[in-house]
């Protein structure tokens, strides 16, 4: 075999091996996707409420609109009117109120008292986890969230807390727009005394 006949055997082999390299890379990747969309497909056994949170989190970074609110802590209330406001810190708890977590997924129950409120409550065997009560109700048109209610619960030995959250939007052909929310509770450490809050919001487009 000469030498033109060995290197020609040579090229046809590395490019069969590269071939052969990029397909199974690429069969890898798209299973690899494959399952992320079964995790995601999965995980969604309620309402988004965090995929719902985080594109209003964007619409609200764009176009800034005005915060008139008031924080009541501790017997003192301070009045703020604002639009430079970071929306991913400001709604970070109500992202939080997202039950959509592969350990979470027999956690609910769900009720529909109508066709458009749907109740998820945690079983009596699960209350430790922080999502105690979840409440969404959509739009009879469009389908979007009008409101959304949670209660968020810690404990442990040296801290207790509890937040009563709601949401209220606006709804029409361009979707769901918040236009005002709320945080009430209270926190407790084991050495000192209960310490309500009280945040009420508006957001003027």
């Amino acid at each position: 075999m000469d030498k033109r006949n060995t290197k020609d055997i040579k090229k046809h082999w590395l490019r069969y091996i590269s071939l052969t390299i990029v397909s199974c890379m690429a069969f890898l990747l798209l299973s690899c996707d494959e399952s992320n969309r079964r995790d995601d497909d999965q995980v969604k056994s309620y309402y988004d409420i965090s995929g719902f949170i985080e594109g209003q989190i964007v619409r609200m970074n764009n176009e800034q609109p005005k915060v008139s609110k008031t924080v009541s802590m501790d017997r003192e209330t301070n009045h703020i009117s604002d639009n430079k406001i970071d929306w991913k810190k400001e709604l970070e708890l109500f992202v939080q109120a997202d039950i959509n977590k592969p350990a979470y997924r027999l956690s609910y129950t769900t009720q529909k008292p109508d066709s458009l409120t749907t109740v998820y409550t945690v079983k009596q065997k699960e209350k430790q986890l922080p999502v105690h009560y979840l409440k969404v109700v959509l739009d009879s048109v469009y389908k979007v969230p009008l409101s959304i209610n949670a209660v968020l619960k810690s404990e442990n030995k040296l801290y207790k807390s509890e937040k009563n959250i709601q949401l209220n939007c606006a709804v029409n052909n361009n979707g769901s727009r918040i236009i005002a929310y709320s945080i009430t509770g209270y926190q407790k450490l084991a050495t000192m005394d209960k310490k309500p809050f009280d945040v009420k919001a508006k957001v003027l487009y």
